[in-house]
């Protein structure tokens, strides 16, 4: 299931209202105090960023998820004729997202250490319970208004209705050990170079994480790049295409490149080569390596991690490159880690994605020759 297609609340009466009573109670809740990483915070231990930006907005999926909890219940306490297909629409929620709301405390316990997490978890149950109770009162609480929010339920467990970043950071943090599932359990945005100023001609489909954040490139050959976690995270996916004026690789030249280890030209100065070979992609052969540096950003040093397909296609090099990056930890950068982690784990986590995302790419008719 793609959820490219985003249908509005207001096509369905009675969901506005529901949003917006979980919306409001989250907005009054979070905006007492802006959350920041505690001083036990061990940065390295995290895969999810120790930003106050990350640690709000999962504080505030936490609120989303239990505010939608506290509703459900008072469902069922006020109509108990509708009290079965409240915890239908609740156990659907919970298996789209298993454990999701001890997930995000244990996130949130790494960013800010367990004893600030409780504080603040504890907090935002008060707050969202206080907040609703003024809210879902019995002349607000109508029998239309709680069959449409149970509706709300099922359609959120199937992916829509979820507004962001609420949906970006479930999404993120269900899938956070095996990203590539989000792709396979169909949670994917499409692109299509199509029209792009920077497509060459080329028009080919591709899909991508749905929690991943999409951004133009500033460099000409960069068509379209994508981070993870909203656009908070440390991984990232960049579609490039070149113009090789003329020069065309034939499946003999590249086998032969493989061979000969000359894939490495395609490498960036100062990497080093881990693993190479070719593959197909929509019954074509492309190339593939791994890659490692070591870099400085703004005076930070940081090492990555690139897993790189190339397909040449005519006379023009489409390049989809997946990178996983680790800034040095020094106790206010980020490392990407679990405990300890190393970057290869990081890598081990990344590399299947990049497969998918690869393997989903499809080269439509059309395309300029």
């Amino acid at each position: 299931m793609a959820f490219a297609v985003t249908r509005s609340f207001g096509a369905i009466p009675g969901l506005a209202a529901a949003a917006l009573t979980l919306g409001l109670g989250l907005s009054l809740g979070l905006g007492l105090c802006l959350i920041t990483p505690g001083a036990s915070a061990r940065a390295e231990a995290a895969q999810f960023r120790p930003t106050p930006k990350v640690i709000n907005t999962l504080s505030s999926t936490y609120g989303f998820v239990i505010a939608q909890d506290i509703t459900l219940s008072r469902i069922a306490d006020e109509y108990p004729g509708l009290a079965p297909d409240a915890e239908l629409a609740s156990a659907y929620f919970k298996n789209a997202f298993p454990n999701i709301t001890h997930r995000l405390a244990e996130n949130l316990a790494t960013l800010m250490g367990k004893d600030h997490a409780r504080e603040v978890l504890e907090g935002i149950r008060r707050q969202i319970k206080k907040e609703l109770d003024s809210q879902l009162t019995s002349d607000k609480l109508t029998s239309d208004f709680a069959a449409r929010f149970i509706e709300a339920i099922h359609l959120r467990a199937q992916g829509e209705y979820l507004p962001s970043p609420f949906k970006e950071f479930l999404l993120a943090t269900k899938y956070q050990i095996e990203p590539v599932y989000e792709l396979y359990d169909g949670y994917f945005q499409e692109f299509h170079t199509k029209g792009h100023a920077k497509s060459l001609g080329i028009n080919l489909a591709l899909h991508l994480p749905a929690s991943w954040s999409a951004a133009d490139g500033r460099l000409p050959h960069i068509v379209q790049k994508w981070q993870s976690q909203a656009g908070t995270g440390t991984d990232m996916i960049i579609l490039e295409i070149y113009d090789l004026h003329g020069d065309t690789v034939s499946d003999a030249q590249l086998k032969v490149m493989a061979a000969t280890d000359q894939l490495a030209q395609w490498a960036p100065i100062n990497s080093q080569m881990l693993d190479s070979g070719l593959t197909r992609v929509d019954h074509r052969q492309v190339y593939w390596f791994d890659i490692a540096m070591t870099q400085r950003h703004q005076g930070t040093p940081f090492t990555s991690q690139t897993r790189e397909y190339g397909l040449f296609l005519d006379d023009k090099l489409i390049r989809l490159h997946c990178t996983s990056y680790h800034p040095t930890a020094d106790g206010t950068t980020y490392a990407k880690a679990k405990t300890d982690l190393a970057v290869d784990d990081g890598f081990s986590e990344i590399k299947p994605l990049c497969e998918g995302v690869m393997g989903s790419l499809v080269v439509m008719e059309g395309h300029s020759n």
